[in-house]
């Protein structure tokens, strides 16, 4: 929530560069992208066209095998309810099924799941029940304890849904603070690598997938026999709201996914109230691993500029997705404010290398100072923590409208 009375906190906190390009990449790759997030991630599309002074590259992705090697923790036993694969075909007759109470006996407004894409009957709130995404259609014949989930981003919106135990396992990467926002559940979580077939062997009851996971992934867990439902996760934190219905009708918790609605779109409303922009300035989020990428249209970044009353300045110059720019290229953007969203220790290095730049001396981001590090946690990651991303940009963007604002991050279940 937005509350007045104390100072904006940017908690700050360091870690390693290649922890995080793992990270980003496995967001890409195995949980948002194959990576949620950055995890998670954005999507990692690259443009074919080519601005001045931008250079169009495919980002390299390093093996899964460098990933940390920090020891996995195996939960008890007992904290895992194990049952029978809960798929079920459409064609199942009537008798079988439990009775479809009323919305009005369910205790919150089921009218808004009407319109959620995947919720095949939007009356049904008993079970079985039915989700039907690109990976075709699932039946769950209980509320399940065994999810797994191949994206940070869906993975946060998870533990704020539900009992964090009931998530089957977790990626190194999810262990990190400055890049996942649940590093405190997942540091004693248990813990896998990037082979699907420790997916597989996890047995889950469902498994949750990104529009980036890699289809032969995806196909393997389902010629197993282990339900996949792909739910899309957006560029947008308001955008993500239907996916947190869907995912929330999937695990059971609908009541859940309407309180992390409602909070959403009320924090962003409160944003929006405060937000009172006459000249936008245009901002360049930019990160630099072995090459410095700026975040286009069609970005986790960049959405997050434009909610918070900014102009992307790297869409603003047709950049698509994250594609590659060199020091010459970001003094022809000309930004007006720079952030790094990556890992603090990186990101000083690269900041003094942007000061120190005598390309970019007449840039009004340098000229006036204003360049600033960004938890990547909240701007790289598709979640509803985008939410704290936008909360933390206006802040910048705008200080004195935001001066005595409090944003707090939002709570994990129960909430």
């Amino acid at each position: 929530m937005l509350k007045k009375g104390s100072k904006l906190l940017l908690g700050i906190k360091s870690s390693n560069l290649v922890g995080f390009f793992i990270g980003l990449v496995l967001l890409t790759c195995v949980a948002c992208d194959a990576s949620e997030a950055n995890p998670e991630k954005t999507s990692l599309k690259l443009s074919t066209a080519t601005p001045v002074s931008v250079e169009t590259v495919t980002r390299s992705q390093p093996t899964p095998t460098s990933e940390s090697s920090l020891p996995a923790t195996v939960l008890p036993t007992s904290t895992v309810t194990v049952v029978a694969s809960t798929t079920a075909s459409a064609s199942e007759p009537a008798s079988t099924r439990t009775a479809h109470p009323a919305p009005t006996e369910v205790g919150f407004d089921a009218n808004r799941f009407k319109d959620v894409p995947g919720i095949v009957d939007a009356t049904n709130f008993g079970w079985p029940r039915d989700i039907e995404t690109s990976e075709g259609l699932v039946t769950l014949e209980k509320p399940p304890t065994r999810v797994h989930s191949l994206s940070l981003g869906h993975t946060e919106i998870l533990a704020a849904l539900m009992d964090f135990s009931k998530v089957s396992a977790v990626y190194s990467f999810f262990t990190d603070p400055e890049q996942s926002n649940i590093a405190d559940l997942s540091k004693s979580h248990n813990l896998i690598g990037f082979d699907p077939e420790e997916v597989v062997a996890l047995d889950p009851e469902i498994v949750i997938a990104s529009r980036f996971t890699d289809a032969d992934n995806v196909a393997l867990l389902k010629d197993s026999g282990i339900p996949v439902a792909r739910a899309s996760l957006e560029n947008s934190a308001l955008g993500n709201v239907p996916n947190i219905m869907l995912i929330g009708y999937m695990v059971g918790a609908e009541e859940e996914a309407l309180l992390l609605a409602d909070e959403i779109e009320h924090r962003m409303q409160v944003v929006g109230d405060i937000l009172d922009v006459n000249d936008p300035p245009r901002v360049l989020s930019i990160s630099k691993f072995t090459s410095i990428f700026a975040a286009g249209s069609d970005s986790t970044e960049g959405g997050i500029i434009e909610q918070a009353g900014g102009v992307n300045a790297a869409a603003d110059s047709g950049i698509e997705g994250h594609q590659q720019v060199t020091i010459e290229g970001i003094a022809a953007i000309n930004p007006d404010v720079i952030v790094v969203p990556q890992p603090l220790d990186g990101a000083n290095v690269f900041i003094n290398e942007l000061k120190s730049s005598p390309v970019l001396s007449e840039v009004p981001a340098l000229k006036n100072d204003r360049i600033y590090y960004v938890l990547p946690k909240y701007h790289t990651t598709l979640s509803h923590w985008n939410v704290r991303g936008v909360e933390q940009m206006a802040a910048l963007l705008f200080p004195s409208d935001f001066q005595g604002v409090d944003m707090n991050d939002f709570s994990h279940y129960p909430r």
